[in-house]
């Protein structure tokens, strides 16, 4: 152990956290035991190649033996999931650090994102198995969803925001078959301009399950495209402080004809619709 710490850490250390409305984290850690700041970092989970890795400066936060580390808006982090690590001294062992209060109300009160730049996300979770993490978004454009209606004579109305790109002649929304390929099944759904930037779009399941397939299950993802040869935009909830949507946001799933219909949130928080074919019976 280095000269210039004292104590060990015989408790799993604990961060709370703050954010901020620029995207900002700032961490405090409680650490009597130490006389030197510790050393802290955020890792990306990686399954192969490198585990890329940002180091955050610590400093003294009161003579409690509280420690503050501060993540900036500047530079952006790599899109996804980001776990916490501390090290008290240069030889010592790197060990996860657990959540503690989350402070999280800036990230409701945000303001869209400027029309031009990508658009940098983070919010702070408790992992499933207690660890503190990081989820972090990096889109060059985005479609935040808003409320979502579901129809029970079988369609679904999103209402929706477009950042980091303007709408143009031909934009629509497409709900594309995953797995089709770049020329795989799509539908397009027309945007309706609701004013103050917010647009509207319907999709009518029962073009979804007109399309024949090969599985039980379809899955359909959905975006929108500005216009009508720009870059398609995923339509997805990122501005708030839920940072796993899936299981959160549950929308009714819908019967049409023999097949059962319900739109969710993917493990990215990204909008998609599934179709289900299974026999129900």
């Amino acid at each position: 152990m280095s000269e210039t710490v004292t104590g060990v850490l015989e408790e799993t250390p604990h961060a709370d956290c703050r954010a901020t409305a620029d995207g900002g984290l700032t961490l405090d850690l409680a650490l009597p035991s130490l006389t030197a700041p510790p050393s802290l970092e955020l890792r990306l989970r990686a399954k192969e190649g490198e585990q890329p890795r940002h180091a955050l400066p610590v400093e003294s936060a009161g003579a409690d033996g509280r420690w503050r580390a501060v993540l900036g808006a500047e530079p952006v982090l790599a899109e996804g999931r980001w776990d916490l690590y501390l090290r008290v001294a240069e030889d010592g062992d790197w060990r996860r650090v657990a959540p503690g209060v989350r402070d999280l109300r800036a990230l409701l009160a945000r303001e869209p994102a400027p029309v031009e730049g990508p658009l940098a996300v983070r919010v702070p979770y408790r992992t499933k198995d207690g660890w503190f993490a990081v989820r972090a978004w990096l889109r060059p454009a985005l479609a935040e969803a808003g409320p979502i209606t579901v129809s029970p004579e079988g369609s679904m109305t999103v209402r929706a925001r477009l950042l980091g790109a303007k709408p143009g002649r031909g934009a629509a929304a497409v709900v594309k078959l995953r797995g089709g390929g770049k020329r795989g099944p799509a539908r397009e759904a027309e945007l309706v301009d609701e004013g103050a930037g917010v647009f509207s779009f319907t999709v009518p399941y029962a073009e979804l399950v007109a399309e024949e397939s090969t599985e039980a299950t379809a899955f359909w993802d959905v975006s929108v495209r500005p216009a009508s040869k720009a870059a398609r935009v995923r339509v997805a909830r990122l501005l708030d402080d839920v940072a796993d949507k899936k299981a959160v946001f549950v929308y009714p799933a819908t019967r049409v004809g023999e097949a059962t219909v319900q739109p969710y949130y993917t493990v990215d928080n990204d909008l998609a619709v599934r179709v289900d074919r299974r026999d129900e019976s």
